[in-house]
């Protein structure tokens, strides 16, 4: 290492020490931050000390550095001001070996409000998270009063039963959706508005939707299997019969011969001209024609018999099927209604709560808590709102609201009626 690469290094060391001294910020990541509008940034013109100073990076984005005038550092990293810097002096003929050093040494705050231990304003750095600038403001609010504490935990013990009942509610619906459809033989199913558009906006109840188309095709696609091996069963016994009438309409015309053939041997053997050998093969033939008839009629019995057998099967299939999917839907009716009876019961319960400590159940007895994050920022002179995570980013200015997530669960207590008219519709 040259003495000159060494003495850069030592008066690097020193500047970072002098400035931990004065207490000023040094951000963490710094050569890949990007520079922001009212960021202070520390310039050093190292040929011209006198040209190093702080600067405020103003509205528009610029600092104005004499001699070589304003120049645009917002959105830029302090590597590539740096370089800039540089380049327009040489430019400008001012020096032909300029150097240039650029801090940034303090950003806009952040500041946080909401549903916090302690809403306020809090230094920024670069990679500063939503869950960070929550942890600055203490965390989530929590209640100390040993009273509300308990209330606090009645609440929250009877969200998390609101949301399963809630899933609960949204699965009976849907469920009772397939069953009617399944009744009507139909192979889709209509569900309510409520669902559908419940859907467009929740993942999970449109994965049960998809669940409940599925198992109705699965159930319809089963049943017409079923149900069409039955009917080419009967169909093979329809061919059946038709092949043994023929045969019996054949035997019926040997029969006739045979008798008109006995006829004429009976009026020679009448006449002392015909054989009893002859009259008695005749006699056996006949019998045996007779014999071979019944024989076709009890095959035409038995085809018969077992065609009204497989209708008889194919009725006991379908009214089966009518009496367990009535069945169902009739516990699933039963269900629904015990899930509002619930959700009602938990409502009120939410309700009496609220009367003592309202901020602990939000502003209405048919609402779920959780939390919504919006980040609140100003950028190219617009105000914009952003949905956030705990994992998203801010920017220097943000405004990070955290506020209590307001899910309505009023949905059975709006769908009573509906629920009672389905009964009589179904």
């Amino acid at each position: 290492m040259t003495k000159a690469m060494r003495l850069i290094r030592t008066v690097l060391g020193i500047g970072v020490v002098f400035i931990i001294m004065l207490g000023l910020p040094i951000f963490a990541g710094a050569a890949d931050y990007v520079v922001r509008p009212d960021d202070r940034l520390r310039i050093k013109i190292f040929q011209f000390p006198e040209l190093s100073a702080d600067y405020t990076v103003s509205a528009n984005g610029t600092v104005l550095i004499p001699p070589i005038g304003e120049i645009q550092v917002a959105g830029f990293s302090v590597t590539d001001i740096s370089s800039d810097i540089s380049k327009r002096f040489i430019k400008a003929g001012i020096s032909d070996k300029p150097g240039a050093s650029v801090e940034v040494i303090q950003s806009r705050p952040v500041y946080v409000v909401g549903d916090v231990l302690k809403a306020g304003e809090y230094n920024y750095r670069p990679g500063l998270t939503v869950l960070q600038a929550i942890s600055l403001a203490g965390g989530w609010y929590r209640v100390n009063d040993p009273g509300l504490m308990r209330l606090d935990r009645e609440a929250i013990s009877i969200r998390g039963d609101m949301r399963n009942l809630v899933k609960w509610y949204y699965q009976l619906v849907a469920k009772r959706a397939r069953l009617n459809a399944e009744l009507a033989s139909r192979t889709d199913v209509d569900f309510p508005e409520e669902l559908t558009q419940r859907a467009e906006k929740d993942p999970s109840v449109a994965k049960l939707l998809d669940e409940e188309r599925s198992i109705l095709s699965v159930s319809v696609n089963a049943l017409a299997k079923h149900l069409d091996s039955l009917q080419k069963t009967s169909e093979l016994y329809e061919e059946e019969i038709s092949a043994v009438l023929r045969q019996i309409e054949a035997t019926k015309a040997q029969a006739r011969s045979v008798q008109q053939e006995r006829k004429e041997v009976e009026a020679l053997f009448a006449r002392g001209l015909g054989t009893i050998t002859r009259k008695s093969n005749l006699e056996r033939l006949a019998a045996q024609v007779e014999m071979t008839e019944q024989g076709f009629q009890t095959l035409l019995l038995r085809a018969r018999q077992n065609i009204t057998q497989v209708k008889q099967k194919i009725f006991d299939i379908e009214n089966e099927r009518h009496t367990r999917l009535n069945s169902e839907l009739q516990r699933t009716r039963l269900e629904l209604e015990q899930v509002a009876m619930k959700i009602d019961t938990n409502q009120n319960l939410l309700v009496e709560i609220r009367s003592v400590g309202p901020s602990l159940v939000g502003y209405s007895p048919d609402l779920i808590e959780g939390r919504v994050l919006t980040i609140v920022r100003v950028q190219d002179g617009k105000t914009s709102t952003i949905e956030a995570d705990e994992n998203t980013e801010l920017y220097p200015g943000d405004v990070l609201k955290v506020e209590k997530n307001i899910i309505p669960t009023d949905i059975p207590k709006m769908n009573k009626s509906l629920i009672r008219s389905s009964v009589e519709r179904d």
